[in-house]
């Protein structure tokens, strides 16, 4: 009887011993494919990544400076048409007055019945009633964008990054120093002295503005980027 107990007992052990031989051999396989699979992919994608792409001074010189030529600058300091009485001492009459002086308006007379601040009465308001010439001329030199008064040209490149990669694609980043020209002849009037961005482009060649931009390489070759790296 104990002898036929041993043998069951045994046989059980054993084929208990087995189970874990299999299930480490189990294991073992499965370790080993995970293992493989992942070296498989990195050297796959060592193979198959692009490499760093160079970049050098002038190479970023050239394409910041094209990009600056083909960006126009304009002013926004009002909004267009714009009524103003014909006597008005403001700022804004004396700057509508050199624009107009420069054929980039023309006005007309109007008069309006406007309320008396602080009474019911009323009072007739003698008015000049700026707009662009034509459509055609609005959308050339100032639609709603403003007034165009010149465009950049890059003066020296400070600093650039080594390329540097964001999701799929290489950036690079300068800091540079940057002037206008091509400035329209309106620009010097006295009546815009006030307008801080007009007098600085005035004074650029000598004191330059400086900014941040990006270079983005698509796969080809570099290009200017606007906005930051990775549409951020």
């Amino acid at each position: 009887m104990y002898k036929k107990m041993y043998k069951k007992m045994y046989k059980v052990m054993y084929q208990i011993q087995l189970d874990k031989d299999n299930m480490k051999k189990t294991v073992l396989a499965r370790l080993r494919y995970v293992v493989f699979t992942q070296l498989i992919t990195l050297f796959c994608g060592m193979a198959f990544a692009s490499p760093q792409p160079s970049l050098t001074e002038n190479q970023a010189i050239r394409i910041i400076d094209e990009a600056f030529k083909l960006q126009p600058l304009f002013w926004q300091g009002f909004a267009i048409p714009y009524s103003i009485e014909r006597s008005s001492q403001h700022k804004d009459a004396a700057m509508l007055e050199v624009l107009f002086d420069n054929n980039l308006l023309i006005r007309e007379k109007e008069t309006q019945v406007v309320a008396i601040a602080g009474s019911k009465r009323k009072r007739i308001s003698l008015n000049y009633r700026y707009s662009f010439a034509d459509q055609e001329m609005g959308e050339r030199i100032g639609s709603q964008e403003g007034f165009y008064y010149g465009y950049g040209r890059l003066k020296k490149l400070l600093q650039l990054s080594k390329p540097y990669l964001i999701g799929e694609s290489y950036y690079a980043e300068a800091y540079v120093q940057w002037y206008v020209t091509d400035i329209q002849n309106w620009v010097d009037a006295p009546a815009f002295d006030k307008a801080r961005t007009l007098r600085r482009s005035l004074e650029s060649k000598l004191k330059p503005f400086e900014k941040r931009v990006y270079l983005q390489y698509d796969g080809q070759g570099w290009a200017f980027w606007k906005g930051k790296p990775g549409g951020l």
